[in-house]
């Protein structure tokens, strides 16, 4: 057989490239050489694509020359622009084949206030909130407040609508709080969400597709161990969380995040993988927080983990992202 040749493409400007980098690497470490030539694209964070070459770099030029280097670029990008569809409308503008979902989807999945609506129109459970904007702070704060107190209530999370690894995000227990968080976040991120807090415990549950079906994969159990929830330090830092897989909840419980995983899938139309994130509330219902497209791939991530927990090792996992594309 031809081998397929893939572009694994890491970095990238965001606040997530470090963690991107690992990602890439060991995606590019896994391919299975009986079936793939892969190569590994580099995008800085002044937005140059470099090809890596046994540490010699030289730029890719996807309109011209390089056009054929690649049959699949796998998208290995966390954060933008790899995860809200800026990268997946180049390639597509320019018909090169790539990883995960498409432009709309990318950009539904990121973006939390569109993700959210599509929630509720998916009956699927998710935490009331109401979003800001630096435009209308300024102007209709007072009905902002109100809004959230009505709605929302406190405490509540203040999270930015288009960031992942829970950069940005703060709980606030009183209004003064909250207009003091919101001062000082939105300045850095212009779009801001306030949303319910649910006490309880959290969970993510991982969707790999195979052979065009949604398979859910054992969900999770998250136990921060270096912050009071599961943020960036807690998820990238050796020994930041503890991952009970498959989750020590009832069965009934792992069943329904397994459902929603599954429909969160479906209602954000993504492609290849997902991973949802959940709160098991301490009122024992389930919710739905969030839905990655392209979930980490390092020593310490949830995805690959609970693939193998499913009995699909980290070669075989890629397998089934890559056939998604076809």
């Amino acid at each position: 057989m031809k081998k397929i040749k893939i572009g694994v493409l890491y970095g990238g400007p965001s606040s997530e490239s470090e963690i991107s980098l690992l990602t890439g690497k060991a995606v590019f470490d896994n391919l299975d050489r009986s079936k793939y030539l892969p190569s590994l694209i580099e995008m800085t964070k002044d937005n140059k694509f470099l090809l890596v070459n046994k540490n010699k770099k030289r730029a890719v030029d996807f309109v011209g020359k390089d056009r054929k280097l690649f049959d699949i670029v796998f998208i290995a990008l966390h954060g933008a622009p790899g995860e809200d569809g800026s990268v997946q409308g180049m390639f597509e503008t320019l018909g090169i084949k790539y990883t995960g979902p498409n432009t709309l989807s990318s950009a539904l999945c990121m973006n939390k206030v569109y993700a959210g609506l599509m929630y509720h129109s998916w009956k699927i459970p998710h935490p009331e909130f109401i979003d800001v904007t630096a435009k209308y702070w300024k102007k209709y704060k007072k009905e902002i407040l109100k809004a959230v107190n009505e709605q929302v209530g406190y405490p509540c999370v203040i999270k930015p609508v288009d960031q992942g690894s829970a950069v940005g995000v703060s709980v606030v227990k009183t209004e003064n709080d909250l207009i003091s968080t919101i001062n000082k976040t939105i300045k850095k991120f212009p779009w801001l969400m306030a949303q319910r807090f649910i006490k309880g415990q959290e969970a993510t549950c991982g969707i790999l597709e195979k052979k065009g079906e949604p398979m859910a994969l054992p969900p999770t159990h998250i136990l921060p161990q270096l912050g009071k929830f599961y943020d960036y330090k807690s998820k990238y830092a050796i020994g930041g969380s503890k991952h009970i897989c498959p989750a020590d909840f009832s069965d009934e419980v792992n069943k329904q995040m397994q459902d929603y995983a599954v429909k969160a899938h479906l209602a954000l139309s993504c492609r290849g993988m997902s991973r949802t994130d959940f709160f098991l509330g301490d009122d024992g219902k389930v919710y739905v927080i969030e839905t990655n497209t392209i979930p980490g791939m390092t020593s310490t991530s949830l995805f690959p983990e609970a693939a193998a927990k499913a009995g699909i090792p980290f070669v075989k996992m890629l397998d089934y992202i890559i056939e998604a594309t076809k």
